[in-house]
């Protein structure tokens, strides 16, 4: 579906703001002014900030779901898609952190964070959106264990597993400003799921 240009300015703006700042330090009159949108448009597509958030960071995840489907296409052995998930992600933050000075962490879980004791509908987001992240790593796993690269278990609770890492790993890295700590994400990934360990009869 073909998004109107005032609309999704309004989308991207939002999105790249509330992720390089905060949503609380993020107003409606800061987004149409970066957008470049009159404040009535803005209420003609959207009730309010929360509305225009949930569907900014929707928008986000359609975006990148483009490039996850490349990574994680059936087509590429399992545990090669793992490791250049985990390359995507590094490669996403330095770029970030290049531009401007700061390790920006994962859009979805620092929004989440912040708001899922005061937004049910951005809280509620954030983990669908985790949940489908999930599912990528969880297909991943599967696959990897019916090709006996790594012991087989339960896949779903492997994949939270690795997710939950990953994502704990880039908000360090966040706090820290420190991107080498994202050094550490393929080598901690593969000990979790067992990697290496899996029989080769």
């Amino acid at each position: 579906m073909r998004v109107c240009e005032s609309k999704l300015r309004l989308l991207q703006t939002a999105h790249e703001l509330i992720w390089h700042q905060s949503y609380g330090s993020v107003g409606v009159d800061q987004i149409c002014e970066h957008s470049h949108v009159k404040k009535g448009s803005f209420y003609h597509f959207f009730k309010s900030k929360s509305e225009l958030t949930v569907a900014a960071y929707e928008y986000y995840w359609e975006q990148s779901r483009v490039t996850l489907d490349r990574i994680f296409s059936a087509q590429v052995d399992p545990l090669e898609r793992l490791e250049s998930y985990c390359d995507h992600i590094r490669r996403n933050q330095i770029e970030h952190f290049r531009a401007n000075g700061r390790v920006p962490g994962c859009p979805f879980a620092s929004l989440g964070s912040e708001l899922s004791n005061q937004d049910e509908a951005i809280r509620r987001m954030a983990q669908q959106i985790s949940e489908r992240k999930c599912r990528y790593l969880e297909s991943t796993l599967r696959d990897a264990m019916e090709l006996r690269e790594i012991l087989t278990q339960d896949a779903r609770s492997l994949a939270e597993e690795v997710h939950f890492f990953i994502v704990g790993l880039i908000q360090e890295a966040k706090i820290s400003n420190n991107i080498e700590v994202l050094d550490r994400m393929k080598s901690g990934a593969r000990r979790i799921i067992g990697a290496g360990l899996a029989s080769v009869s």
